[in-house]
């Protein structure tokens, strides 16, 4: 006789939440690991009037710690929300520009930002996993064209 599926149940068991996945932000250009979604700012720690965060390229995060980054001598930018006192951030390996480490906001109501570093998504990309090859298909190339065809 055919095997029967168990029924479904009819309340799902109590659901816990899932622990987060440390997943790594590599350098875009030559895939060095820069730092980790878990490392974003907590949402709790930006103003609510502050979490549409741009860069130069484009939208743009803050992190609350970076590695494999070479950080220029400190200036101060004119920016949107005022004068900051910032640090370009440029991958070691490859020098591609990455975001700016902010230093020190002119205007009290900026000072949240201290010591984070304002990453332009546009240049970093999501690594499965950090302990993979450097070999492994960054995820903005296109896969590579199969064999067979899947027109019809």
């Amino acid at each position: 006789s055919p095997r029967r599926l168990p029924s479904v149940p009819k309340e799902r068991p109590s659901s816990r939440p899932l622990p987060p996945i440390p997943r790594a932000l590599a350098c875009k250009e030559c895939m060095t690991v820069i730092t980790s979604i878990s490392l974003l700012l907590p949402l709790e720690a930006i103003p609510p009037e502050s979490r549409a965060f741009r860069g130069f390229s484009g939208k743009a995060s803050l992190f609350t710690e970076i590695r494999n980054v070479t950080l220029s001598v400190p200036r101060v930018r004119l920016m949107a929300t005022g004068a900051h006192t910032m640090q370009e951030l440029t991958c070691s390996k490859c020098s591609v520009y990455l975001g700016w480490k902010i230093n020190k906001a002119s205007e009290q109501s900026e000072r949240w930002k201290e010591g984070h570093f304002l990453m332009e998504l546009e240049n970093l990309c999501a690594r499965m996993d950090p302990n993979s090859s450097p070999r492994t298909r960054p995820r903005h190339l296109p896969r590579p064209a199969s064999s067979s065809s899947d027109s019809s």
